[in-house]
């Protein structure tokens, strides 16, 4: 793992570092692939792009989105099962899909010990078109 990736809450210089690092891999992986590919039309490259676009245009979402809070809490939630306190996990990763990128969001883990519920906090940038996300 990165360092970038080895802590769930980014700072804006991190992100933006994080994500300079990621255009720069973007040009670097898309004019290798120009260069192997001679005589290639608008279209095809417009189609190439489109693919490696949404994986780096997703990163971009991540690392917004790490900026946020993360969904931990000073004090534990409360199970919604049993009512007993949960057990902070970590930050490990949830993916979110949407129309123009896929995402791999850190979000604060809780468990139950007595249930074994498991509960993402939402947080306050990320909200479903429905409701917020779990």
């Amino acid at each position: 793992m990165s360092e970038q990736g080895s802590k769930a809450r980014l700072s804006r210089s991190e992100a933006e570092e994080a994500f300079l690092a990621e255009a720069k891999k973007l040009w670097h992986d898309y004019s290798a692939w120009y260069d192997t590919h001679p005589g290639v039309t608008f279209d095809e490259m417009d189609e190439a792009a489109g693919e490696e676009g949404r994986k780096h245009m997703g990163k971009l979402v991540e690392l917004t989105l790490r900026r946020e809070d993360l969904g931990a809490t000073a004090e534990a939630p409360r199970c919604e099962e049993c009512g007993g306190k949960m057990v902070f996990k970590g930050y490990p990763e949830k993916g979110v899909h949407g129309l123009k990128v896929d995402v791999e969001v850190r979000r604060a883990y809780y468990v139950c010990p007595a249930c074994s519920v498991g509960f993402f906090p939402p947080g306050s940038g990320v909200k479903a078109a429905e409701g917020q996300l779990e």
